[in-house]
């Protein structure tokens, strides 16, 4: 192998054995309205453009009358689509399994509000697009808390 490949190479290994000396902090987001009971439970990275994990959570979804029965997922690995954090800004896109012939796509958009007791928080909306055997129907309401800390 020539030195210089060799050089490269242990950079890289090194720079990968180092890790990130950003912190992580637990993140969890509650919505309860007519529509939904979402609890979503993870960890964010610190910085713009930190890391979301939501390793872990529930969208339980209300009957709607004439469009929806009432349906549970879980959210587990994988489910998380698209996630920014950026500046003061949230954005966080769920696609859940099928369940009952149901699907679903949550959409969570916050802005960061004053910390509170250390906590970061994010108020906003969200959009929960739902296709089932009834047909397609969104889901639309507001976020009082998405916090991390």
């Amino acid at each position: 192998m020539p030195a210089r490949l060799k050089s490269i190479l242990a950079a890289l290994l090194a720079s990968l054995a180092c890790g990130s000396a950003h912190a992580t902090a637990s993140f969890d987001c509650t919505i309860e309205d007519k529509n939904v009971s979402i609890e979503l439970q993870g960890n964010l990275g610190s910085g713009d453009g930190a890391v979301l994990q939501i390793p872990n959570g529930t969208i339980k979804i209300k009957p709607v009358r004439g469009k929806l029965d009432a349906v549970e997922f879980d959210v587990a690995k994988g489910t998380l689509a698209q996630q920014w954090t950026f500046d003061k800004e949230l954005r966080i896109g769920l696609v859940t399994d099928e369940v009952k012939d149901v699907s679903a796509y949550l959409v969570i958009i916050g802005q960061q509000g004053k910390p509170k007791d250390d906590l970061t928080q994010w108020k906003g909306r969200y959009i929960l697009k739902v296709q089932g055997p009834k047909g397609a129907t969104e889901l639309k309401g507001s976020i009082k808390s998405c916090q991390a800390g």
